[in-house]
């Protein structure tokens, strides 16, 4: 059988073509194998150490007005935002029935004077004086105590009948509160003036001295009354300059707790009357795992950013970190409480907002890096790479580590080339030098 020329050339090239795709499965099939591996090529670059942490920002001095003094406030001379100077008078409180305590006490010390005198010139008639004046005190205590008890029952009376309108949805808790509040304050008041079944009576001092003028008693009883008298009222005095409320810093008033009307011992859950912070100058405080503890040091740098700042940053300093750990809530972690200071200007940044601190550890600058697992740890201070060479071998390279950050990790050592392909989670019980492997 003749071939024409036309089918010799096509069947040459279908032999030329089978000849080709026969020598590709020879060498596909050819191809050394080993243990598969996962590599990762060494990389060049910036590796920097951050620890971010997120809290509130806050001024940098703070301080929290309180009174202990149960005086309403009849005045309030700031509100929340307001600018104050140290011992500036931000509110003031009722001082009637404290100037009226003083009156008395400087009359009763007045009097023991006077009866002190007449016991030292031992006239007859000191007794019946001293009685005389006790009689007249007592006289006028009791009138003071009958206007206290009308206050109280119409303090009752008030309270009992928004108590009713209250049951009937008519009044708000707010009024029913105050209402009790007001009663309360009324009864306490009563209560203060020690009367035994609606009687005042003179007290236990009153008696004694008066039984010293009648027994001739010598004047060293009267004269530690009127050393108790005149601390009591030193005492008084001291309480009318504090009736001044003032603030204790430069700063600003962030809050305002409390309301005229109500007692200055008298705030909600337990708030100051009113909060000032130095906010010209803000500060975050963040928690440190005790994990991370040991990298913090005093003066290192922090990049600051919040919401509020959008893609802006500002700068920030680690100031102080707290000589004692604490309990992490909800944890058997412990943290250590450190204190960041915003050094930087930004007119945005405002206390109470959340911000988040980066705190810049250490830096290495165009260093040669890895994944943190493509280094192996010997167990004996010591760490090695696995490179896969030109040959798909293994060559087990020493190296010696600088800083890391959550990803990679700086290495050091001789003959590292960026580029080449490094073994990651390395298994010394099935890779060793020399071993081939197939990367996949």
């Amino acid at each position: 059988m003749k071939f024409t020329k036309k089918k010799l050339i096509i069947g040459i090239g279908l032999l030329v073509i089978v000849g080709i795709v026969g020598f590709k499965f020879s060498n596909r099939t050819q191809k050394p194998t080993g243990v598969p591996v996962t590599t990762f090529p060494v990389g060049k670059g910036d590796i920097e150490n951050n620890i971010e942490l997120t809290a509130p920002l806050e001024g940098t001095e703070s301080v929290d007005v309180v009174s202990k003094l149960h005086y309403k406030v009849t005045e309030i001379n700031v509100k929340e935002g307001d600018r104050v100077t140290k011992d500036q008078i931000i509110a003031r409180l009722d001082t009637e029935s404290i100037e009226k305590d003083i009156r008395e006490l400087q009359d009763n010390i007045e009097l023991l004077k006077i009866q002190r005198n007449e016991a030292e010139n031992s006239t007859d008639n000191s007794y019946e004086l001293a009685k005389a004046q006790l009689d007249d005190s007592i006289a006028n205590k009791q009138k003071d105590y009958e206007k206290a008890v009308d206050n109280m029952n119409e303090a009752k009376r008030k309270l009992d009948n928004i108590q009713t309108l209250y049951n009937s949805g008519i009044e708000t808790g707010e009024n029913l509160k105050q209402a009790q509040l007001e009663y309360d304050n009324s009864k306490r008041d009563v209560d203060a003036y020690g009367a035994v079944n609606g009687q005042i009576v003179p007290t236990e001092a009153e008696l004694q001295n008066l039984e010293n003028i009648q027994n001739g008693t010598s004047t060293a009883s009267m004269n530690k009354n009127i050393e108790i008298a005149e601390r009591n009222l030193e005492r008084k005095k001291e309480e009318l300059l504090e009736c001044n409320i003032k603030s204790g810093i430069d700063g600003t008033v962030t809050r305002v707790n409390s309301k005229v009307g109500r007692f200055a011992d008298d705030t909600e859950a337990e708030k100051p009357m009113f909060v000032i912070e130095n906010i010209d100058k803000l500060q975050m405080k963040v928690n440190v795992s005790e994990y991370d503890i040991d990298k913090i040091k005093e003066g290192q740098s922090v990049t600051i950013s919040a919401d509020i700042l959008g893609d802006e940053t500002v700068e920030g300093v680690v100031s102080r970190i707290s000589p004692t750990g604490e309990q992490k809530t909800g944890s058997t972690e412990r943290v250590i409480p450190i204190l960041i200071d915003v050094i930087g200007k930004n007119d945005k940044l405002i206390a109470g907002i959340n911000a988040k601190a980066k705190i810049h550890i250490n830096l290495s600058k165009d260093t040669l890096y890895v994944p943190i697992e493509c280094v192996y740890d010997n167990g004996d201070k010591t760490y090695s790479i696995y490179r896969v060479n030109s040959e798909n071998k293994i060559e087990i390279i020493p190296v010696e580590l600088g800083i890391e950050n959550d990803v990679n990790i700086e290495i050091k050592g001789e003959g590292i080339n960026v580029g080449d392909e490094i073994i990651m989670s390395p298994d010394p019980s099935t890779m060793t030098e020399g071993t081939v492997v197939m990367s996949a």
